[in-house]
């Protein structure tokens, strides 16, 4: 495409996107507030329900199909774009239980994430919480890249699609337009329950193992996929107060059926696994869990917060006692 059709085509980009937000504020904005606000259910909503005592009313929880995302990856640049890039935006999700955004990734410009051609995944932070697949979700995308100046910042993508599953397994979407191809690695998740995971806490602590950064993720099986909650190569993980680990992700969907299979390394200076471990847990509709793994010298606790999955934001608002 010649420079003048790829602006033709940003441009129209542009304007669907655009057209895609004023339907929203007039079909929802009179009861959800503004395009982009963003959701206000937690992921821990039922957690300090007591067991056995939860409502049957839909209202106060369920345990529904949702929608996993594992990844988000640039996977192609085109129209003479070059790698690495500095990439930055919004990309969120909207459902059916309050219709806000549910961010998955969120950068300002002046935190540009830079993707090159060997890790050109996004950095993601979400969801917030469970993403209930009962009915289609919306995927809204808007990414730009980042120039020398801020007048010389290009858009990347502006597009938004419904998606509504393909089966039980992790499936990918490929969303393009004429400068870029995305693909999105994605499960839908039936009967779930949502794990927040509150801390990765480092006790008894030797040396500290990642020095020279580590994962945190959450390995699903039987599949190799992995949902990454903290990925650091190179760079030391930060080591916050009592020994925190900083979680970017937290936010899991786990089947009832399933397990929450919490995996830990640390990496040396060339970037080779050096120390490994995992704890399991067996998925609960409300309460905190906690148990603890070694790694290297040190021992991790990990705690970590059960909610069921909320459904529809006014039933729960109109079941609260007035007083």
């Amino acid at each position: 495409m010649s420079p003048d059709e790829i602006d033709k085509a940003m441009a129209y980009e542009a304007r669907k996107f655009a057209s895609h937000a004023r339907v929203w504020e007039s079909a929802w904005g009179e009861t959800c507030g503004f395009f982009t606000d963003t959701t206000a259910l937690s992921s821990m909503q039922f957690t300090h329900y007591i067991s056995g005592h939860i409502s049957n009313n839909h209202a106060a929880g369920s345990s529904p199909e949702t929608l996993q995302v594992f990844s988000i990856k640039l996977m192609e640049i085109a129209a003479g774009l070059a790698w690495p890039l500095a990439v930055y935006g919004v990309i969120a999700v909207r459902d059916i239980a309050d219709h806000n955004r549910n961010l998955l990734f969120c950068c300002d410009r002046s935190h540009a994430k830079e993707l090159n051609q060997d890790d050109s995944f996004l950095r993601l932070i979400g969801p917030s919480r469970a993403i209930v697949l009962t009915d289609i979700v919306d995927i809204e995308i808007q990414l730009k890249v980042k120039g020398p100046t801020k007048s010389q910042d290009k858009a990347l993508i502006n597009h938004v699609c419904n998606y509504g599953g393909e089966g039980l397994g992790v499936s990918t979407l490929c969303i393009d337009n004429c400068l870029c191809t995305l693909e999105l690695c994605l499960q839908r998740v039936k009967r779930t329950v949502q794990a927040t995971i509150l801390s990765a806490q480092v006790v008894k602590c030797g040396s500290w193992p990642f020095a020279h950064g580590g994962r945190v993720a959450h390995a699903i099986n039987p599949s190799s996929s992995q949902i990454v909650l903290l990925e650091s190569k190179g760079e030391a993980m930060l080591k916050g107060r009592d020994g925190n680990i900083y979680l970017p992700r937290q936010v899991i969907s786990v089947e009832t059926e399933g397990l929450l299979d919490v995996a830990i390394e640390a990496y040396s200076k060339s970037g080779d696994v050096t120390a490994r471990g995992h704890v399991c847990f067996v998925p609960r509709f409300c309460n905190i869990s906690q148990d603890k793994c070694a790694i290297a010298d040190v021992e991790v606790v990990i705690t970590v917060a059960w909610s069921l999955v909320a459904t529809s934001k006014r039933e729960i608002v109109a079941e609260r006692p007035s007083f």
